[in-house]
């Protein structure tokens, strides 16, 4: 009875281990697909802002 006891509490020593070990790296893919949300954003916002000025150059050359 004792060994199985022991089975379980190394079983379940070994899962909290891995769970340990799996978090930074969770932690790590989140914050690279934050940085990766964050780079596709900044280029739209980019994109948008020269687009923008081109819109406004048309219309400031229409306007002569």
């Amino acid at each position: 009875m004792y060994l199985v006891q022991e089975l379980a509490t190394e079983e379940s020593r070994s899962k909290l281990e891995r769970a340990e070990q799996l978090r930074p790296s969770r932690r790590l893919l989140t914050l690279r697909r934050a940085r990766r949300m964050e780079y596709k954003a900044e280029r739209r916002m980019f994109k948008a802002w020269r687009r923008a000025a081109e819109l406004r150059g048309t219309l400031e050359s229409a306007d002569y």
